[in-house]
C-alpha cells in the first residue's frame, strides 16, 4: 500500500522553512552551507516534485502562506527571504514548475524584515555571524538583488546599511 502524497499542514511547512523540521542539508561539493536548512534543496527535492504531482497552484499558494507564517521572528524572516530569493532565481532559470505571486508577498516579507530588522542584527545562525552582521546583511543583499535583477517591488525603500 502506497502512502498518499499530500502537502503538509501550513504550520509544518513553516517549521520546515525555518529548519525546525525535516532539515535539508547542503550537498557536499557545494561551497556554502545554507543554514538552518538549504532552501534550494527544499524546493528542488520536495516542493517541485509535489507541485508536479499535486498541482502548481496549490503548492505555490501553500508556500506563499508558509513564507509569511514563518516570519514571526528574525530566524523566520531570514529563512523566508532565503527561500523566496532561491525561488525567484529558479523561476527565471526555468527550474521551478510554478511562479510565486510577486505583488503582496514581497511587501509582506519587507514588512516582516522591517519589524524584525534589529533582531536580524542579533541573529547568529552559525558561529561568527554576529561579528559580521551576516543575517541582516545577507537578507538585505538578497532583497537588493531581487529588486535590481528581477524587478521585485518591496513596497518600501530599502535601507542603505
Amino acid at each position: 500500500m502506497q502512502a498518499e502524497l499530500a502537502l503538509p499542514p501550513l504550520n509544518a511547512l513553516a517549521q520546515v522553512l525555518r529548519g525546525e523540521l525535516c532539515v535539508f542539508k547542503t550537498p557536499s561539493g557545494t561551497n556554502d552551507d545554507m543554514l538552518p536548512t538549504d532552501h534550494a534543496q527544499l524546493l528542488k527535492a520536495w516542493l517541485y516534485p509535489l507541485a508536479n504531482k499535486l498541482g502548481t497552484i496549490e503548492v505555490s499558494r501553500t508556500l506563499h502562506q508558509a513564507l509569511i507564517a514563518a516570519c514571526h521572528d528574525s530566524l523566520g524572516v531570514f529563512c523566508a527571504h532565503q527561500c523566496f530569493y532561491v525561488q525567484v532565481v529558479n523561476e527565471h532559470q526555468g527550474i521551478s514548475p510554478f511562479v510565486m505571486e510577486k505583488c503582496a508577498l514581497p511587501k509582506a516579507l519587507a514588512a516582516a524584515f522591517t519589524t524584525h530588522a534589529s533582531a536580524l542584527h542579533a541573529l547568529e545562525v552559525r558561529p561568527g555571524d554576529l561579528a559580521n552582521d551576516r543575517s541582516y546583511k545577507v537578507t538585505l543583499a538578497g532583497m537588493r538583488i531581487l529588486a535590481r535583477d528581477y524587478q521585485i517591488d518591496w513596497g518600501m525603500e530599502l535601507p542603505t546599511a
